[in-house]
Protein backbone atom coordinates (compact mmCIF):
# COMPACT_ATOMS: atom_id res chain seq x y z
CA UNK A 1 0.00 0.00 0.00
CA UNK A 2 1.40 3.15 -1.14
CA UNK A 3 2.44 5.53 2.12
CA UNK A 4 0.94 9.13 2.39
CA UNK A 5 2.64 11.76 0.34
CA UNK A 6 3.94 8.77 -2.00
CA UNK A 7 3.20 9.89 -5.76
CA UNK A 8 4.55 7.14 -7.66
CA UNK A 9 1.32 5.60 -7.39
CA UNK A 10 -0.55 8.47 -8.85
CA UNK A 11 -1.30 8.54 -12.77
CA UNK A 12 -1.73 12.48 -12.63
CA UNK A 13 1.48 13.14 -10.68
CA UNK A 14 4.22 13.15 -13.69
CA UNK A 15 1.52 15.40 -15.80
CA UNK A 16 1.23 17.69 -13.04
CA UNK A 17 5.09 17.41 -12.27
CA UNK A 18 5.90 18.32 -16.61
CA UNK A 19 3.55 21.22 -16.37
CA UNK A 20 5.01 22.78 -13.46
CA UNK A 21 8.14 22.22 -14.83
CA UNK A 22 6.91 23.96 -18.61
CA UNK A 23 5.54 26.80 -16.59
CA UNK A 24 8.20 27.54 -14.25
CA UNK A 25 10.40 27.67 -17.32
CA UNK A 26 8.38 29.89 -19.25
CA UNK A 27 8.36 32.25 -16.06
CA UNK A 28 12.03 32.48 -16.15
CA UNK A 29 12.31 33.07 -19.70
CA UNK A 30 9.26 36.09 -19.06
CA UNK A 31 11.67 37.56 -16.24
CA UNK A 32 14.60 37.44 -18.18
CA UNK A 33 13.19 38.87 -21.53
CA UNK A 34 11.03 41.51 -19.50
CA UNK A 35 14.47 43.26 -18.18
CA UNK A 36 15.49 43.59 -21.48
CA UNK A 37 14.77 46.17 -24.07
CA UNK A 38 12.13 45.08 -26.72
CA UNK A 39 14.46 45.08 -29.40
CA UNK A 40 17.00 43.37 -27.87
CA UNK A 41 14.61 40.47 -26.69
CA UNK A 42 13.66 40.13 -30.44
CA UNK A 43 17.15 39.75 -31.26
CA UNK A 44 17.52 37.28 -28.42
CA UNK A 45 14.12 34.91 -29.69
CA UNK A 46 15.30 35.61 -33.21
CA UNK A 47 18.75 34.26 -32.67
CA UNK A 48 17.57 31.44 -30.75
CA UNK A 49 15.72 30.71 -34.28
CA UNK A 50 19.03 31.27 -36.22
CA UNK A 51 20.33 28.76 -34.01
CA UNK A 52 17.44 25.68 -33.81
CA UNK A 53 17.83 26.32 -37.91
CA UNK A 54 21.58 25.91 -38.27
CA UNK A 55 21.46 22.90 -35.49
CA UNK A 56 18.67 21.01 -37.36
CA UNK A 57 16.32 21.14 -34.65
CA UNK A 58 12.91 19.57 -34.50
CA UNK A 59 10.89 19.91 -37.74
CA UNK A 60 13.22 21.93 -39.50
CA UNK A 61 13.43 18.71 -42.15
CA UNK A 62 9.57 18.79 -42.22
CA UNK A 63 9.60 22.43 -42.61
CA UNK A 64 11.89 22.04 -45.52
CA UNK A 65 9.88 19.04 -47.48
CA UNK A 66 6.84 21.40 -47.55
CA UNK A 67 8.35 24.41 -48.65
CA UNK A 68 9.68 22.15 -51.58
CA UNK A 69 6.39 21.15 -52.10
CA UNK A 70 4.79 24.07 -52.42
CA UNK A 71 7.35 25.71 -54.29
CA UNK A 72 8.95 22.98 -56.94
CA UNK A 73 9.67 25.52 -59.59
CA UNK A 74 12.05 27.67 -56.91
CA UNK A 75 15.29 27.25 -56.64
CA UNK A 76 16.64 25.28 -53.76
CA UNK A 77 19.03 27.80 -52.39
CA UNK A 78 15.75 30.34 -52.27
CA UNK A 79 14.17 27.83 -50.88
CA UNK A 80 16.49 27.05 -47.88
CA UNK A 81 16.33 30.78 -47.09
CA UNK A 82 12.70 30.52 -46.36
CA UNK A 83 13.14 27.79 -44.62
CA UNK A 84 15.88 29.64 -42.00
CA UNK A 85 13.55 32.79 -42.14
CA UNK A 86 10.63 30.64 -40.91
CA UNK A 87 12.85 29.50 -37.57
CA UNK A 88 13.85 33.57 -37.06
CA UNK A 89 10.41 34.42 -37.29
CA UNK A 90 8.74 32.27 -34.83
CA UNK A 91 12.06 32.69 -32.67
CA UNK A 92 10.90 36.60 -32.99
CA UNK A 93 7.76 36.21 -32.70
CA UNK A 94 7.71 33.77 -29.58
CA UNK A 95 9.68 36.64 -27.77
CA UNK A 96 6.93 39.10 -28.42
CA UNK A 97 4.39 37.23 -26.78
CA UNK A 98 6.27 36.45 -23.75
CA UNK A 99 5.99 40.10 -23.24
CA UNK A 100 2.89 40.91 -24.17
CA UNK A 101 1.40 40.25 -20.92
CA UNK A 102 3.58 42.54 -19.27
CA UNK A 103 5.51 46.05 -18.61
CA UNK A 104 6.43 46.14 -22.63
CA UNK A 105 2.69 45.59 -23.83
CA UNK A 106 1.43 49.02 -24.74
CA UNK A 107 5.23 49.96 -26.38
CA UNK A 108 4.56 46.59 -28.56
CA UNK A 109 0.87 47.36 -29.76
CA UNK A 110 2.51 50.61 -30.79
CA UNK A 111 4.58 49.04 -33.42
CA UNK A 112 1.55 47.89 -35.19
CA UNK A 113 0.17 49.84 -37.73
CA UNK A 114 -3.17 49.31 -38.82
CA UNK A 115 -5.14 49.89 -42.68
CA UNK A 116 -8.07 49.42 -43.77
CA UNK A 117 -10.94 49.94 -40.73
CA UNK A 118 -13.06 51.96 -42.91
CA UNK A 119 -13.86 48.31 -44.06
CA UNK A 120 -14.58 46.79 -40.97
CA UNK A 121 -16.68 50.29 -40.21
CA UNK A 122 -18.23 49.30 -43.70
CA UNK A 123 -18.97 45.88 -42.81
CA UNK A 124 -20.82 47.17 -39.42
CA UNK A 125 -23.47 48.49 -41.97
CA UNK A 126 -24.52 45.59 -43.43
CA UNK A 127 -26.22 43.86 -40.26
CA UNK A 128 -28.55 44.97 -37.54
CA UNK A 129 -25.83 43.83 -34.80
CA UNK A 130 -22.61 45.08 -36.51
CA UNK A 131 -20.78 41.67 -36.46
CA UNK A 132 -18.47 40.43 -38.76
CA UNK A 133 -16.42 37.36 -39.02
CA UNK A 134 -12.45 38.30 -39.69
CA UNK A 135 -10.53 35.06 -41.57
CA UNK A 136 -6.85 34.95 -41.15
CA UNK A 137 -3.54 32.74 -41.22
CA UNK A 138 -1.10 31.88 -38.21
CA UNK A 139 0.95 34.46 -40.36
CA UNK A 140 3.01 37.17 -39.75
CA UNK A 141 2.74 37.99 -35.48
CA UNK A 142 -1.33 37.46 -35.58
CA UNK A 143 -1.20 37.08 -31.50
CA UNK A 144 0.28 40.93 -31.73
CA UNK A 145 -2.54 41.83 -34.42
CA UNK A 146 -5.29 40.14 -31.94
CA UNK A 147 -4.20 42.99 -29.28
CA UNK A 148 -4.23 45.41 -31.22
CA UNK A 149 -7.36 45.03 -32.98
CA UNK A 150 -8.76 45.20 -28.80
CA UNK A 151 -5.87 47.75 -28.30
CA UNK A 152 -7.85 50.60 -30.59
CA UNK A 153 -11.34 49.31 -29.21
CA UNK A 154 -12.99 46.57 -31.71
CA UNK A 155 -14.91 43.76 -29.75
CA UNK A 156 -13.40 40.80 -30.77
CA UNK A 157 -13.74 37.30 -30.30
CA UNK A 158 -10.59 34.83 -30.95
CA UNK A 159 -11.58 31.29 -32.14
CA UNK A 160 -8.27 29.22 -30.90
CA UNK A 161 -7.08 25.68 -30.86
CA UNK A 162 -5.87 24.62 -27.32
CA UNK A 163 -2.25 23.44 -26.54
CA UNK A 164 -1.83 19.55 -25.63
CA UNK A 165 -0.67 21.06 -22.09
CA UNK A 166 -3.19 22.17 -20.12
CA UNK A 167 -1.13 24.93 -17.57
CA UNK A 168 0.53 26.40 -21.01
CA UNK A 169 -2.52 26.95 -22.66
CA UNK A 170 -3.63 28.78 -19.68
CA UNK A 171 -0.60 30.57 -19.48
CA UNK A 172 -1.08 31.38 -23.36
CA UNK A 173 -4.37 32.80 -22.77
CA UNK A 174 -3.20 35.31 -19.83
CA UNK A 175 -0.36 36.60 -22.49
CA UNK A 176 -2.76 37.22 -25.05
CA UNK A 177 -5.63 39.04 -23.31
CA UNK A 178 -4.20 40.14 -19.35
CA UNK A 179 -2.44 43.33 -20.49
CA UNK A 180 -5.41 44.85 -21.95
CA UNK A 181 -6.62 48.27 -19.87
CA UNK A 182 -9.77 49.34 -20.12
CA UNK A 183 -8.41 52.75 -19.37
CA UNK A 184 -6.82 53.47 -22.17
CA UNK A 185 -10.05 51.98 -24.42
CA UNK A 186 -8.84 48.84 -24.84
CA UNK A 187 -11.49 46.14 -24.88
CA UNK A 188 -10.88 42.64 -23.48
CA UNK A 189 -10.36 39.92 -26.04
CA UNK A 190 -12.52 37.48 -25.81
CA UNK A 191 -11.41 33.73 -26.43
CA UNK A 192 -13.21 30.85 -27.70
CA UNK A 193 -12.26 27.44 -27.76
CA UNK A 194 -12.42 25.85 -30.96
CA UNK A 195 -14.98 22.72 -30.98
CA UNK A 196 -18.38 23.12 -29.36
CA UNK A 197 -17.50 27.12 -30.51
CA UNK A 198 -20.87 27.49 -32.31
CA UNK A 199 -23.60 29.13 -29.87
CA UNK A 200 -20.71 30.87 -28.70
CA UNK A 201 -19.71 32.55 -31.86
CA UNK A 202 -23.71 33.22 -32.78
CA UNK A 203 -23.62 35.38 -29.16
CA UNK A 204 -20.69 37.07 -30.62
CA UNK A 205 -22.06 38.17 -34.02
CA UNK A 206 -25.34 39.01 -32.10
CA UNK A 207 -23.32 41.08 -29.92
CA UNK A 208 -21.61 43.07 -32.57
CA UNK A 209 -18.20 41.57 -32.30
CA UNK A 210 -15.59 40.97 -35.29
CA UNK A 211 -14.98 36.89 -34.91
CA UNK A 212 -11.61 36.00 -35.68
CA UNK A 213 -10.83 32.57 -37.30
CA UNK A 214 -7.71 31.21 -38.22
CA UNK A 215 -8.10 29.07 -41.50
CA UNK A 216 -5.27 27.49 -42.44
CA UNK A 217 -4.59 24.60 -39.74
CA UNK A 218 -5.46 20.85 -41.16
CA UNK A 219 -9.23 20.14 -40.30
CA UNK A 220 -10.42 16.51 -39.58
CA UNK A 221 -11.64 14.86 -42.00
CA UNK A 222 -15.89 15.37 -40.59
CA UNK A 223 -14.87 19.11 -40.15
CA UNK A 224 -13.65 19.64 -43.48
CA UNK A 225 -13.68 20.43 -47.09
CA UNK A 226 -10.95 19.51 -49.35
CA UNK A 227 -9.86 22.82 -51.29
CA UNK A 228 -6.77 23.16 -52.71
CA UNK A 229 -3.95 24.59 -50.93
CA UNK A 230 -0.97 25.22 -53.13
CA UNK A 231 -2.00 22.63 -55.92
CA UNK A 232 -2.58 19.85 -53.10
CA UNK A 233 -6.05 18.96 -51.53
CA UNK A 234 -6.13 20.52 -48.10
CA UNK A 235 -8.44 19.47 -45.41
CA UNK A 236 -10.72 22.91 -44.41
CA UNK A 237 -12.64 23.88 -41.67
CA UNK A 238 -16.30 25.15 -42.98
CA UNK A 239 -18.20 25.69 -39.79
CA UNK A 240 -17.16 29.25 -39.23
CA UNK A 241 -18.02 30.09 -42.84
CA UNK A 242 -20.98 28.43 -42.98
CA UNK A 243 -22.30 29.84 -40.01
CA UNK A 244 -21.46 33.26 -41.00
CA UNK A 245 -22.96 32.82 -44.34
CA UNK A 246 -26.14 30.96 -42.52
CA UNK A 247 -26.97 34.57 -40.12
CA UNK A 248 -25.89 36.94 -43.40
CA UNK A 249 -22.66 37.75 -41.25
CA UNK A 250 -19.82 39.99 -43.82
CA UNK A 251 -16.90 37.83 -44.13
CA UNK A 252 -13.42 39.98 -44.62
CA UNK A 253 -9.68 38.94 -44.36
CA UNK A 254 -6.92 40.30 -42.51
CA UNK A 255 -3.34 39.51 -42.34
CA UNK A 256 -0.70 40.73 -40.48
CA UNK A 257 3.47 40.92 -41.64
CA UNK A 258 6.51 42.00 -40.29
CA UNK A 259 8.38 44.87 -41.91
CA UNK A 260 11.95 44.15 -43.03
CA UNK A 261 12.99 45.87 -39.94
CA UNK A 262 12.43 43.12 -37.71
CA UNK A 263 10.56 45.72 -35.40
CA UNK A 264 7.43 46.48 -36.54
CA UNK A 265 4.35 45.08 -38.42
CA UNK A 266 1.67 46.12 -40.51
CA UNK A 267 -1.94 44.63 -40.34
CA UNK A 268 -4.39 45.18 -43.39
CA UNK A 269 -7.71 44.52 -43.25
CA UNK A 270 -9.29 43.98 -46.78
CA UNK A 271 -12.73 44.40 -48.04
CA UNK A 272 -15.69 41.83 -47.22
CA UNK A 273 -15.51 39.25 -49.60
CA UNK A 274 -17.92 39.00 -52.40
CA UNK A 275 -18.31 35.08 -52.22
CA UNK A 276 -21.03 33.01 -54.02
CA UNK A 277 -24.75 33.14 -53.31
CA UNK A 278 -26.66 30.26 -52.19
CA UNK A 279 -23.82 28.28 -50.02
CA UNK A 280 -26.76 28.27 -47.34
CA UNK A 281 -28.63 25.86 -49.42
CA UNK A 282 -26.06 23.57 -51.61
CA UNK A 283 -22.93 22.18 -49.85
CA UNK A 284 -20.93 22.44 -53.39
CA UNK A 285 -21.25 26.33 -53.35
CA UNK A 286 -20.03 26.47 -49.75
CA UNK A 287 -16.92 24.27 -50.72
CA UNK A 288 -16.57 26.50 -53.38
CA UNK A 289 -16.47 29.62 -51.28
CA UNK A 290 -14.31 27.92 -48.77
CA UNK A 291 -11.55 27.61 -51.55
CA UNK A 292 -11.75 31.14 -52.66
CA UNK A 293 -10.92 31.86 -49.10
CA UNK A 294 -8.12 29.45 -48.91
CA UNK A 295 -7.10 30.95 -52.07
CA UNK A 296 -6.65 34.32 -50.72
CA UNK A 297 -5.21 33.00 -47.68
CA UNK A 298 -2.08 31.15 -50.49
CA UNK A 299 -1.26 34.36 -52.05
CA UNK A 300 -0.59 36.32 -48.76
CA UNK A 301 1.94 33.38 -48.30
CA UNK A 302 3.46 33.25 -51.47
CA UNK A 303 4.07 36.97 -51.08
CA UNK A 304 6.49 36.19 -48.31
CA UNK A 305 7.00 32.42 -47.77
CA UNK A 306 9.02 32.94 -44.58
CA UNK A 307 6.32 34.24 -41.82
CA UNK A 308 3.94 31.35 -41.90
CA UNK A 309 3.81 28.17 -40.06
CA UNK A 310 5.25 25.90 -42.51
CA UNK A 311 6.15 23.29 -39.09
CA UNK A 312 2.06 22.81 -38.84
CA UNK A 313 1.20 19.37 -41.06
CA UNK A 314 -1.28 21.38 -43.00
CA UNK A 315 -1.84 18.44 -45.35
CA UNK A 316 -2.00 15.93 -42.63
CA UNK A 317 -5.69 14.79 -43.89
CA UNK A 318 -5.88 13.52 -47.24
CA UNK A 319 -9.02 12.19 -49.59
CA UNK A 320 -9.51 8.48 -48.92
CA UNK A 321 -8.22 6.71 -51.58
CA UNK A 322 -11.05 4.72 -53.61
CA UNK A 323 -11.12 1.81 -55.67
CA UNK A 324 -11.68 2.58 -59.23
CA UNK A 325 -12.28 -0.80 -60.78
CA UNK A 326 -15.37 -1.20 -58.01
CA UNK A 327 -16.11 3.24 -57.13
CA UNK A 328 -16.23 2.13 -54.04
CA UNK A 329 -13.91 3.10 -50.59
CA UNK A 330 -11.43 -0.35 -50.22
CA UNK A 331 -11.87 0.26 -46.38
Amino acid sequence: MAKDGDRSSDPDSAPRIRDRALLGLLSALIFVLERMSIDRAIALGGGFGRMWYRLGGPRTGRVRDQLQNAFSDEEPARREVWVRDVFVHLGRGLAELMLLGGRHRRALLDRVEVEGLEHVEASEGLTASGGALIVTAHFGNWELACAKVAAIGIPISVVYRGLSHPALDRALLALRGGGSDPRRGEVALEQIPMGHAGIRLVRAFEAGRKVLVLLDQDARREEGFFVPFFGRPASTRYGPIALAIQRGIPILTAFVRRAPDGRTHRLRIQPALELEPGASDDEEILRRNVEQITAVIEKEIRDCPGQWIWTHRRWQTQPEKVDVGTGADPN
